[in-house]
């Protein structure tokens, strides 16, 4: 499935390295989807095995040995001593890429990067007022502008969605207005809910936030009436208000007609995710939603025994149900139209899955016996059991999956063994890595974006999305979080 989200320094990794291998063959890009690749049960189903050792893969591979990362550029296309940023956030199918990079103005900008020209497109940021007083209305506007943008998504039709923001907030931003790009209509508003208050009052939210995307709707979680609910939009449909500002003075305001979805009764809800037959899935109320926007179906999601929260992350296109994965408790959960899997953990009690395939495959990470925090895979057996299967690490203690592709390619990032230290700052290095075949792949970062004397090293990367062609894109980052885009088209032996 496609996945979204940061961090570098070229590591040497000893091949003689050679590790306490519990079990762990690594082998789930079997032919069969269904056994999970014959993985080693560490911790799947109602058990805790788990891992008591940090293990390294069967084989590690050092930065380079897929191909070279690639630097995606940035939308200042200068030279010297500037703020060259780059933030990569989601990929499409074609290769295609969005986040965030420095137009010098806006600093953070929503950008598009065409893997044709190999080029980027600046997408623009919302025009109107001020957040909390996007239309004028009051006889003083408050002073807090939407002065960043950002993308978030993007469909197969090479429609985008994204964000606006006060940059009130980091690395979250409480403060958002979202909006919907295509290259037919350009950049549109998608404005939060307006609400008569009395018969002659109209209220005017302030917060909306772009979410998923498919062919066919956009998931937007946007304040109204009764608290903050998940709703779609079908990219057409608009209606029209007229408001009177501070000044009896009318203003028309133009925003989609949107459409909520399902939620607990009283509770907020918030939208997550879409597959390619509308089926949504949103979390209110400590519960997950399912939503079949096409044949009006919602239903809710059982918790597992002693759960008080249950949190979803993704949907795969399973039909003719979308197959869910998320946590419950402090575990977590592959759920199949009705029936909830428990994915168990590593050894120490505690896992979340991040990403689902479509051959239900899961990653995520979980805490292995000594505390320390591994990827995973988990998937169904033939007898119907759960197979976790821990991925290991680069070298390092730690390791966190991020998303996996149809293809068994997983991704994410991990701790290679060595330090970073700068000034009075020491931190583990962390490298992107792929999980693949039995084997794991370092790779490394890049620091050759721009020349200029005083360039600070990119010592950590990240692996953040991923798409059937294998294309993997994520960020080169520094020590504090400043970020640099990239992509890397792997070759695998």
């Amino acid at each position: 499935m496609l996945k979204k989200l940061g961090f570098l320094k070229m590591a040497v990794i000893v091949c003689g390295f050679l590790l306490l291998m519990t079990g762990c063959s690594m082998d789930y890009s079997s032919s069969d989807p269904s056994t999970g690749g014959g993985g080693t049960d560490t911790g799947g189903g109602s058990t805790d095995g788990g891992s008591t050792d940090d293990i390294v893969a069967d084989e590690v591979e050092l930065p380079g040995e897929l191909a070279d990362l690639t630097d995606i550029g940035d939308l200042l296309d200068g030279v010297g001593d500037n703020w060259y940023f780059t933030k990569v956030m989601a990929i499409a199918e074609d290769g295609n890429i969005v986040g965030q990079s420095n137009a010098g103005g806006p600093v953070k900008a929503a950008f598009l990067w065409d893997a044709t020209s190999e080029t980027m497109t600046y997408l623009g940021i919302h025009p109107g007022g001020p957040w909390s007083d996007y239309y004028f209305l009051k006889e003083e506007p408050p002073n807090d502008w939407l002065i960043y943008s950002e993308a978030v998504g993007i469909s197969s039709l090479g429609e985008v969605i994204g964000n606006s923001t006060t940059g009130a907030g980091w690395p979250e931003e409480p403060a958002k207005r979202g909006f919907y790009w295509s290259p037919g209509t350009g950049f549109v508003d998608l404005a939060p809910n307006h609400w008569e208050k009395d018969i002659d009052t109209l209220t005017v939210e302030s917060f909306s936030e772009a979410i998923a995307i498919n062919d066919d709707y956009v998931l937007v979680n946007a304040d109204g009436k009764t608290g903050r609910h998940g709703y779609y939009w079908d990219k057409v449909s608009t209606k029209q208000y007229t408001v009177l500002d501070d000044a009896d003075n009318p203003v028309t305001i133009i925003m989609p007609d949107y459409d909520v979805l399902g939620g607990v009764v009283g509770a907020d809800s918030e939208a997550v995710a879409i597959n390619s037959y509308n089926q949504a899935i949103l979390n209110s109320g400590g519960t997950v939603i399912f939503h079949d926007i096409d044949k009006g179906v919602v239903e809710a999601l059982n918790q597992l025994p002693g759960a008080s929260s249950t949190s979803a992350v993704d949907i795969n296109d399973s039909q003719p149900t979308g197959h869910v994965v998320g946590t419950s408790g402090n575990e977590a959960f592959f759920w199949d139209g009705g029936a909830m899997y428990p994915c168990g953990s590593l050894g120490g009690g505690i896992s979340m899955a991040t990403d689902i395939n479509n051959h239900d495959q899961v990653v995520g990470n979980s805490k292995a016996t000594n505390g320390n925090t591994h990827a995973f895979v988990w998937a169904l057996s033939s007898n119907g059991q759960g197979v976790m299967t821990d991925l290991g690490t680069l070298g390092g203690k730690n390791s966190w999956a991020t998303a996996i592709n149809d293809n068994g390619v997983v991704i994410g990032y991990s701790e290679t063994g060595e330090t970073y230290t700068q000034g009075e700052q020491s931190r583990a290095v962390v490298h992107g890595c792929v999980w693949y075949d039995n084997i794991i792949y370092d790779l490394g970062i890049h620091n050759d974006f721009y020349e200029y004397p005083f360039v600070q090293s990119y010592p950590f990367s990240e692996a953040v999305v991923i798409n059937e062609s294998n294309r993997i894109a994520g960020n080169s980052t520094t020590i504090n979080s400043h970020s640099r885009g990239f992509i890397i088209d792997p070759v695998f032996p």
